[in-house]
């Protein structure tokens, strides 16, 4: 296979008015042509250059094509796509090389003109694939402006109907445009697979093609011709009403799609961003999302009081920092906006909670932190594995402090981390050794427990 570069400018004379696509074909079919060009070349290129400096400048003119009329023109007739890796045959034809080279490799023929064929005669047209990429990016960049000036460009754009579009306007707009984009290339790629065949019949080829299988024998060109446009026709009619009927199963209104809030916990002042909730969910859906994000803070959720407690719904103006949850469940009949929850509630059918609401929590389980504080020391078993978390506190210059010391006995002063995760072989914490420890004098003061200590 030979490797042939041309140039959409000639190299002779510097003009791109003179060589057409036969051009190209003869000197890219009959490289020894090339030589004589090349050598008389030598000998124009300074008075054409010469005179190209006295040409009008065009290179602000803007030369507008309809991507239509030279669409057949760069599209491979085996694949019926845009030409890539394009090779040209003597006959004058192009084709993608993976495309023809499994064609000749079985048939031996062009597939447009049945002129004998085989491997070695293909030439890579290079100028051509450079063409073919230009094209098709300028047709994707028409596409994106006529779409965008059809359903405009987002926020930035001017206000519709004298105001200006919502975030949910945008994000339609948005996804009409790509499925529109989509949708056109679809339709493009079968009006050409249709033109192709019609050219086909007009031009009597059908050995060795699609239509060769499914023509009827004694079936006229113009039968076959408006059999052709009826398909057409009918794939056009059914792929719009398929597309119909998936828009209307599938495209929810916004009552219908799962909707993201908050969820604050008044008791803890802990707040949960980024909540989605589905329309069928019930209020209960967020107890596993509360359990992992209390587990992160390292108070772990014990038990839930599924029948007391406060939870309520506010909507998305009412939305506060923090809130005075026992006067908004008294004041419950001042305020649509604010409603009353049951873990059984079905937050968007029954009480139609909006993207931004919030759902409040008071005092509706118990975690870690609510339970009695028990120094590590009376809680220890001799020769059981138990872990436990020890930290310094600054101020009153003590190691080895339990985490339930730290949080009581120790409540505001500076600590740091000192063994994390730690598995002590004794009782250890030093706060009660140092006789700093309330937890622990207040629960013998109660039980009358002793601990007894170790020296490390």
């Amino acid at each position: 296979m030979n490797y042939c570069l041309i140039h959409s400018t000639c190299v002779v004379c510097y003009n791109d008015k003179l060589l057409n696509s036969s051009g190209l074909g003869l000197i890219a079919s009959y490289p020894s042509t090339v030589p004589r060009y090349r050598n008389t070349a030598s000998n124009m290129i300074m008075s054409t250059s010469r005179s190209r400096s006295t040409d009008i400048d065009i290179e602000g003119c803007k030369l507008h094509i309809p991507y239509s009329t030279i669409e057949e023109h760069i599209q491979c007739s085996i694949c019926l796509s845009a030409i890539r890796g394009a090779v040209l045959t003597p006959c004058g034809h192009r084709y993608c090389t993976r495309c023809i080279t499994e064609w000749v490799s079985r048939n031996h023929t062009c597939p447009c003109c049945n002129s004998s064929l085989n491997s070695g005669q293909f030439y890579f047209d290079v100028q051509f694939d450079g063409l073919v990429d230009v094209v098709l990016s300028e047709r994707d960049k028409a596409e994106e402006e006529y779409y965008t000036k059809i359903f405009g460009n987002g926020p930035a754009d001017q206000p519709t109907f004298g105001r200006k579009s919502s975030a949910f306007e945008d994000i339609l707009k948005k996804h009409m445009k790509e499925s529109m984009l989509s949708h056109q290339r679809y339709f493009e790629n079968l009006h050409g697979e249709y033109r192709r065949k019609i050219r086909l019949l007009e031009n009597g080829i059908t050995s060795g093609t699609s239509l060769e299988s499914s023509l009827p024998r004694d079936a006229s060109v113009e039968a076959i011709k408006e059999e052709l446009t009826q398909n057409l026709q009918d794939s056009e009619r059914l792929a719009a009403e398929s597309f119909d009927k998936y828009l209307k199963d599938n495209v929810p209104s916004l009552e219908a799609v799962p909707v993201t809030v908050s969820v604050y916990i008044a008791d803890k002042d802990v707040r949960v961003d980024g909540v989605v909730i589905s329309p069928s969910d019930s209020l209960s859906v967020i107890k596993p999302i509360i359990e992992a994000h209390m587990r992160q803070r390292a108070n772990d959720i014990q038990c839930w009081t599924d029948n007391g407690g406060i939870k309520l719904l506010f909507g998305p103006l009412l939305k506060s920092k923090k809130y005075n949850v026992e006067e908004a469940a008294r004041n419950l009949g001042q305020s649509d906006s604010i409603r009353p929850l049951q873990w059984d509630s079905k937050l968007i059918f029954q009480h139609s909670m909006r993207p931004g609401s919030e759902i409040v929590l008071h005092k509706v389980f118990q975690s870690l932190s609510d339970l009695p504080k028990q120094c590590f020391a009376d809680v220890y078993i001799p020769d059981t594995p138990q872990r436990c978390d020890y930290f310094i506190c600054n101020k009153c210059n003590v190691k080895w402090i339990c985490k339930s010391c730290i949080q009581s006995c120790h409540e505001g002063h500076s600590i740091s981390p000192f063994a994390m995760n730690h598995c002590p072989t004794w009782a250890c914490c030093y706060c009660p050794k140092k006789k700093l420890c309330r937890i622990q004098t207040a629960s013998m003061a109660v039980g009358g427990s002793q601990s007894v200590y170790h020296e490390s």
